[in-house]
């Protein structure tokens, strides 16, 4: 490998770069909507120092009047290079765990190709089935998990499709749970992601 004094543009150019499908690694897809800039920033850097699994991260500026959530997620879903990508809002911070939070949750995604985590304040269907490691049927447990965080292989939306331009900001990822309510989702309770969401950190 040349040093880096003897380095140039050319060096570069010629390094391989690893193929993602390889190393398996994650897109990390975030967008930047209404939060206060110290949260988004704090929610980046814990992605950045406490993530050990091979991981591309993508930053998505959402001011208003722009693209709807929902074709956003779509773009940048198809035009990743990864095999795996996983959702995160901007006001949610990762743990500090080892093994990372990421490499857990990649643990999982093979059994269903989705995996959320568990959380302080996630929404009410999601909250409902903590209790549960796997939640595979809509019947038994609403299958309704919150969008602040989630880890999909993208084959999944191969076979049920991507999710509903209709939904503007909110609901298109309970829309989507509910079509991919079978397999499920895999939920690992240990990893916990703090979300921010209005919402105070509670212990338990």
């Amino acid at each position: 490998f040349p040093s880096h004094d003897s380095m140039n543009i050319a060096d570069l150019a010629n390094i391989p770069m690893t193929d993602d499908s390889q190393t398996k690694r994650v897109e990390i897809i975030m967008l930047k909507f209404k939060e206060k800039p110290e949260i988004i920033d704090e929610a980046i850097h814990n992605i950045i120092h406490r993530t050990n699994w091979p991981f591309k991260l993508t930053i998505f500026d959402n001011r208003l009047n722009t693209a709807n959530t929902s074709r956003i997620w779509n773009k940048l879903i198809k035009e990743s290079t990864c095999d795996y990508v996983c959702i995160i809002d901007s006001d949610a911070y990762v743990p500090e765990v080892e093994p990372c939070w990421l490499t857990r949750m990649m643990e999982s995604v093979d059994e269903t190709g989705i995996v959320v985590p568990v959380s302080n304040a996630p929404g009410g269907a999601h909250q409902q089935v903590s209790k549960s490691d796997i939640y595979p049927s809509f019947e038994r447990n609403q299958g309704i998990w919150s969008g602040y965080c989630f880890l999909v292989y993208k084959g999944v939306f191969e076979t049920f499709g991507f999710f509903d331009e209709r939904f503007y900001i909110y609901g298109q990822d309970s829309e989507w749970a509910c079509r991919t309510r079978k397999p499920g989702a895999v939920m690992r309770k240990d990893v916990l992601v703090k979300h921010i969401g209005g919402a105070s950190f509670k212990q338990d």
